[in-house]
């Protein structure tokens, strides 16, 4: 009978401890985890009378996009494409894709005008300052069933109040 190897203080005294992490990161996998989640299920079922009518969100019309900066309350963000600073060429394709899709007015969008988005989209993908493209919408069922029906790819949802004008 083998037994098993032991773990092993680097010095007397310590005990073995899981890494820490910065409040910041853990909170924005948390949150990041949490909207895709509040994603996936709204997309998928979008909410209790939906499912019992039959509704399949990928037949809904196109939801509206909302202009950030004047909307009220929250706002939700589905965001398609996140790229390096300076990466115009990915960001110009995002921006092309979603005016196919028929949002003509689809544009860049600032992730630092949204508290907490810049850390969800940069623990995402690993950029610390990302340039990104996203459409906003006025509800989490509008953002879900956008997403159930763009062909494209979407990175994250994050909601909030937008504090940018």
């Amino acid at each position: 009978m083998r037994s098993l190897p032991r773990p092993v203080a680097t010095t007397p005294g310590t005990s073995l401890r899981p890494p820490v992490r910065t409040a910041a990161r853990t909170s924005g996998r948390a949150v990041g985890l949490a909207l895709a989640l509040a994603l996936a299920v709204t997309g998928c079922t979008g909410g209790d009378d939906e499912a019992e009518a039959g509704v399949d969100p990928s037949t809904q019309d196109w939801p509206a996009a909302v202009d950030p900066a004047t909307a009220e309350g929250d706002v939700w963000v589905v965001w398609t494409a996140v790229a390096e600073d300076g990466d115009q060429a990915a960001v110009d394709a995002a921006v092309a894709e979603l005016r196919t899709a028929g949002y003509a007015d689809a544009a860049p969008l600032d992730p630092a005008c949204q508290e907490g988005t810049g850390e969800v989209l940069g623990g995402v993908t690993g950029i610390d300052d990302p340039t990104a493209v996203g459409v906003a919408f006025a509800s989490a069922e509008d953002a879900g069933v956008f997403d159930t029906r763009f062909a494209g790819t979407t990175v994250s949802l994050t909601s909030g109040p937008w504090t940018c004008d």
